[in-house]
């Protein structure tokens, strides 16, 4: 637990600087544009689908999975903020936790706001319990995460987009549960949806 709690707090230590460069370079700079909306928060569907199709009542196995994120426009062309993943579940009497956070940046190539072709990388941690054990003769896991992801944001108006996109994902886990539960490793599709403000 102290691991998690440390990593944790270095990534909110990291968004604090970031956050504290941006407005110091807003003070310097020219105004920015009306109408640019810098802060987004998103959804991925493709986890929350996994979750469900995972679940079997019949081998009375069940998943919820939430895959949330937040970004924050720092820079034309550039945003920075965080992911979040957490999958709880059971397997039969057994209650299952997955979860991971990472902070993440992006790069827009084709607009200096937050739309259109996107390439990102996330840096962080994931665990998995059973039965409130994280440790590897139980089951469980803690170590390091890494993504490159590369999509492209739809715009529908002012607020609301979607995101389809593709990432590889490489990060411990444990080979005994592998294939059993909805982990978001190695390839994968994301359908982000999402509102900016």
């Amino acid at each position: 637990m102290r691991k998690v709690f440390c990593v944790l707090l270095l990534v909110c230590a990291g968004a604090g600087m970031i956050f504290a460069q941006e407005k110091a370079a807003a003070e310097t700079a020219e105004p920015a544009a009306p109408g640019v909306k810098k802060n987004a928060v998103t959804l991925d569907t493709i986890p929350l689908f996994k979750g469900f199709l995972a679940t079997d009542s019949d081998e009375d196995i069940s998943f919820f999975c939430i895959a949330a994120a937040y970004e924050r426009l720092v820079a034309p062309h550039f945003s920075f903020g965080v992911e979040v993943d957490v999958y709880p579940g059971k397997l039969g009497d057994v209650d299952y936790m997955y979860f991971s956070g990472a902070a993440a940046g992006r790069f827009y190539p084709m607009s200096e706001k937050l739309e259109k072709v996107f390439v990102g990388a996330s840096l962080g941690f994931n665990s998995q319990s059973i039965d409130g054990k994280s440790k590897a003769e139980d089951g469980g896991f803690t170590g390091p995460l890494v993504s490159l992801k590369a999509g492209y944001r739809i715009l529908f108006n002012d607020a609301f987009f979607a995101e389809p996109s593709m990432s590889y994902t490489y990060a411990k886990t444990n080979g005994e549960l592998w294939g059993m539960t909805p982990q978001g490793l190695g390839w994968q599709g994301g359908l982000r949806i999402g509102v900016s403000f």
